[in-house]
């Protein structure tokens, strides 16, 4: 039944897509991949690539790359930072192993060697903090599809391959669950590309990828996700809560919560390290000035702002400000609790009683809450601010990206638009 409603569709999604212009733009874009994996990752050395250099390919890569549009063509949103990019091509440029074996990797066509290759890139890239072999296995997909959109398929995520490929019916010849990464990777994009274009879909296995993304047929296989009209011109993306999700409370375990403290005090430091005096609330500073200790000026005791009295009671329990003479230039929630609303909505409520603020804000929140918090900041409620859509203004870091900031060897030099390297927007219809 589901195979016949897919292939219903086939026709509909044919007579909106261009395949050969596409096409066209993929041999162009896989053409600049190899010359800089060829050129850059594969010729070792100390000599880090530049960045304007990686930049080029991470648009390739990535939906959410600097410097893509709406109508930019990328491989798909990678769910990877900016900087985690850059640091990831550098770490493969000089690292003797782990560019080698995705080399090979690449090249290999029989089907068992090639999950052998990636299981052995797994082994060798274990404690590194690339996301190179994520569980997800969104960062090496994205790596084969740029390299050869022909034959690998652009959906990155292997839960959303898991999902298309049983909602087409296709048995699998493997335990998923028992399956080693490299062999979910590989048979999974065979199964997918060859499964869907026994549809009636002849064309690329980027042509197949998009299909499966066409309104209509995400609508069945992802229902989870609809659009809504707000009062202006835009529509806007949103997921309902499937089961218990919207009743999960949000209380917090102790390890929850001194683990949101440690990331507080250490958004404090980078915020002084870059030049900020810093604001914390009343109410956490006792315990967030036991895992840092500020230099004199840096703490202030009070803001040097005139906002009205509701504007000042919700700033005033911002987990942290960053402040620029009289300028509040960053703010950010620490997001521990299992809800994560509390945070987002005191965004929402500033920017609902100060709709002209220019203040960049933050949710901080550990990796494993990140899609939650990316779907909550979408949801219709924060669409309808008076300034705009919550997530034009206020935009997800993770706890490992606050890792990685505050480790940069140059942070006294930095400026606070680093973090445009590790933010991510939720976007509308991601």
């Amino acid at each position: 039944m589901n195979r016949e409603k897919l292939a219903a569709l086939v026709p509909a999604f044919q007579r909106s897509y261009d395949a050969a212009g596409k096409d066209a733009i993929w041999r162009q874009h896989s053409g600049t991949f190899r010359r800089f994996w060829c050129d850059k990752i594969l010729v070792r050395g100390t000599t880090p690539i530049q960045d304007d250099e990686s930049d080029v390919i991470i648009r390739i890569l990535d939906r959410h790359g600097k410097g893509n549009t709406k109508d930019s063509e990328a491989v798909a949103r990678t769910m990877v930072p900016q900087g985690a990019w850059r640091k990831l091509f550098n770490a493969l440029h000089s690292d003797p192993r782990l560019a080698p074996l995705i080399d090979a990797a690449f090249k290999e066509a029989d089907l068992e060697r090639k999950a052998a290759l990636i299981d052995d890139l797994r082994v060798a890239n274990e404690g590194k903090k690339n996301r190179l072999t994520g569980e997800s296995g969104n960062v090496l997909n994205a790596l084969f599809a740029a390299y050869d959109p022909v034959d690998n398929t652009t959906v990155v995520s292997l839960n959303d391959r898991k999902s298309q490929i049983d909602f087409l019916g296709v048995d699998l010849p493997f335990d998923w669950e028992g399956a080693s990464f490299g062999r979910r990777i590989v048979r999974s994009n065979t199964i997918l590309r060859d499964g869907t274009r026994a549809l009636g879909l002849d064309g690329t296995a980027r042509t197949v990828s998009c299909f499966w993304y066409f309104g209509p047929v995400r609508e069945l296989w992802k229902p989870a996700e609809h659009t809504v009209s707000t009062s202006g011109t835009e529509a806007v993306s949103v997921t309902v809560p499937q089961g218990g999700e919207a009743e999960k409370d949000g209380r917090t375990s102790e390890a929850e919560l001194r683990e949101s403290l440690e990331v507080q005090a250490t958004l404090a430091e980078i915020g002084a390290q870059m030049g900020f005096r810093i604001w914390l609330p009343r109410t956490d500073r006792a315990r967030v000035l036991s895992r840092w200790k500020p230099g004199e000026g840096e703490l202030m005791d009070g803001l040097p702002v005139a906002f009205d009295e509701a504007t000042m009671k919700i700033i005033e329990q911002i987990d942290v400000l960053w402040v620029k003479r009289r300028t509040i230039v960053r703010a950010f929630e620490v997001e521990h609790t299992t809800s994560i609303y509390s945070g987002l909505l005191r965004m929402a409520d500033l920017l609902a009683v100060q709709p002209n603020l220019k203040t960049r804000l933050h949710i901080v929140a550990p990796m494993s809450r990140r899609e939650k918090v990316l779907r909550e900041i979408r949801r219709p409620v924060f669409a309808f601010l008076e300034g705009g859509p919550l997530w034009q203004t206020c935009t997800y870091l993770s706890y490992d990206a606050v890792a990685e900031i505050r480790g940069d060897k140059n942070l006294k030099r930095l400026s606070d638009t680093v973090l445009e390297d590790y933010e991510e927007m939720a976007g509308e219809g991601d």
